[in-house]
């Protein structure tokens, strides 16, 4: 029997496909996604930060909540950690001079979006002028 030389230039290639498929499968790239620092970010309600706040992490698994760490903030309000392996749920507590703020999450949900407050002197005079319209109107159904 005689090899033809197609016989042997698709052996040739084959013999190479052989060869490089394991090569070629080196190069398959995976993409994982790892959550390795949460932030907690506190400010009183005219925006400035919580500075040396303290901070309390709770982990929040099978409906069962435990203390996970202790912290203050740092001079913006903002407070880092790492999350508990495992763990999805957390409730974060802030508090200074009797001022208190909580925000339960869950890292799966992704980062909620910031209230939009108002400034403090626009939430003054927004209140000045509540109080106001409030005079106008009884001013003007007085009894004569």
């Amino acid at each position: 029997m005689r090899i033809t030389r197609s016989q042997c230039l698709l052996m040739l290639v084959l013999v190479l496909c052989i060869v490089l498929i394991p090569a070629a499968s080196a190069h398959r790239v995976h993409v994982n996604e790892q959550i390795s620092e949460v932030e907690i970010k506190a400010w009183y309600g005219g925006g400035d930060p919580m500075p040396n706040a303290d901070v309390e992490i709770y982990s929040i698994r099978d409906e069962q909540e435990k203390l996970y760490l202790e912290g203050k903030t740092d001079e913006n309000g903002l407070y880092y950690f790492t999350p508990e392996l495992g763990t999805t749920s957390y409730r974060a507590v802030v508090e200074i001079t009797g001022h208190k703020g909580e925000l339960e999450f869950d890292l799966t949900a992704g980062s909620q979006p910031e209230n939009a407050e108002l400034p403090l002197y626009l939430s003054v005079l927004v209140g000045f002028g509540f109080l106001v319209g409030i005079g106008g109107i009884t001013w003007a159904f007085r009894p004569d």
